[in-house]
């Protein structure tokens, strides 16, 4: 229901334009001065019916005020006593309409119908308004989010496109490098053979040396590896028992740097995984944070697994990297080792790539690194999560 307001002096007149509009199916509030007819909240309103002379503060006092508010109401102007000197002013301060009195009762009818449709339309002008800024500002927003996802992907393939031509080079010269290495193994080892006839020092020198030939064709295999595209075959992976079987290998080293383990695991923790590929990966990550900690500390390891993901954490209370290492981090080759091919990283997280996964990393100077794995969610037959 419409309301409508009323502000006149002369109680006869507020109680038949009153009734006029009740009966038309108005709501009506009236009010005889300008403060009685300020009093209403002009969000309340959706149309006014002021007489210009009120005692006090006059019609158009009030016709300003109304006209000052955020929400638009048309306001009628009525007086007994025609004045066209008094028009121009009315227009000025927004005046919708004007009638003069006696107050007949289509006139007013229809001058309050019309307000209240230039009501509906204003308002409905002002929603759309709102409304198509809001999208505008929404549109604005996504072009903004989508174009920083853009250049975000535009880098990682630049920096992806990087890692492969490098990949392929370091590949091409460990291929180059590995059949001559072979032989030099085998030369090397027919030397040792010989070893009766040599001194203790010169046994020592080749026993360093078939060591050394065998270090470097580890390399080679290393970089090899890390340059072949790797095939998955999935199966159900119990990450639980990974995580252990990974551990107990590498119990020798959590002994000699004095690294304490501490263990969170989920009571189920599967996902159809690569299973060479992925402890080949988690080996990497967690030898990584053993050695990041020389003189001792806590290794904590969580894995955590809802319906539709399965998070593996890994952190250490180790050195710790920079931000700007951090970023280098994922490069092949960069490493913050002094001994150290700096080929883990890029290969943990490409096979968490190749696995639908996500690798963050965070880590600070001096306080450690924690590493965070996030992987599709599987059940023990091997059923994706429901």
């Amino acid at each position: 229901m419409h309301k409508v307001l009323l502000v006149d002096d002369e109680p006869s007149i507020r109680l038949t334009m009153g009734e006029f509009l009740k009966r038309a199916g108005y709501s009506v509030l009236t009010a005889a001065d300008y403060d009685g007819g300020a009093a209403h909240n002009a969000e309340d309103l959706d149309v006014a019916v002021i007489d210009i002379n009120l005692p006090g503060k006059s019609g158009i006092q009030l016709l300003q005020k109304l006209c000052s508010a955020e929400v638009y109401v048309p306001v009628i102007m009525i007086t007994g006593e025609p004045n066209l000197s008094v028009i121009p002013e009315i227009v000025r301060s927004g005046a919708y309409d004007f009638i003069a009195k006696p107050i007949v009762k289509d006139v007013l009818l229809n001058a309050v119908g019309r307000a209240v449709e230039k009501k509906r339309l204003t308002d409905e002008k002002r929603r759309l308004e709102q409304e198509i800024k809001r999208y505008a500002e929404e549109l604005e927003m996504r072009v903004d989010e989508r174009t920083a996802e853009l250049i975000e992907t535009h880098k990682r393939l630049v920096t992806q496109e990087r890692i492969a031509a490098l990949g392929r080079a370091a590949a091409q010269v460990a291929h180059e490098v590995k059949n001559p290495l072979a032989g030099l193994l085998l030369y090397s080892m027919h030397l040792k053979s010989k070893a009766s006839n040599f001194s203790e020092g010169e046994a020592y020198l080749v026993d360093k040396i078939v060591e050394t030939i065998n270090h470097l064709i580890s390399r080679v295999e290393q970089i090899l590896g890390f340059a072949r595209p790797v095939s998955l075959t999935l199966s159900p992976g119990n990450f639980n028992q990974i995580i252990n079987d990974i551990l107990e290998l590498l119990r020798p080293q959590l002994t000699a740097n004095k690294v304490e383990v501490r263990l969170s695991m989920a009571q189920s923790a599967y996902a159809m995984i690569d299973e060479g590929s992925m402890r080949g990966a988690l080996m990497n990550l967690i030898l990584n944070a053993i050695e990041a900690m020389p003189q001792g500390g806590t290794l904590s390891i969580t894995v955590d697994q809802t319906d539709e993901t399965l998070r593996i954490e890994i952190a250490d209370t180790g050195s710790g990297i920079s931000e700007e290492e951090a970023k280098k981090i994922f490069e092949p080759f960069y490493t913050t080792k002094e001994q150290g091919l700096g080929l883990g990283m890029p290969y943990s997280k490409k096979i968490i790539d190749q696995h639908g996964g996500t690798f963050s990393l965070d880590s600070r100077p001096g306080e450690g690194t924690r590493i965070s794995i996030a992987l599709p969610a599987g059940n023990k037959e091997g059923a994706g999560a429901s």
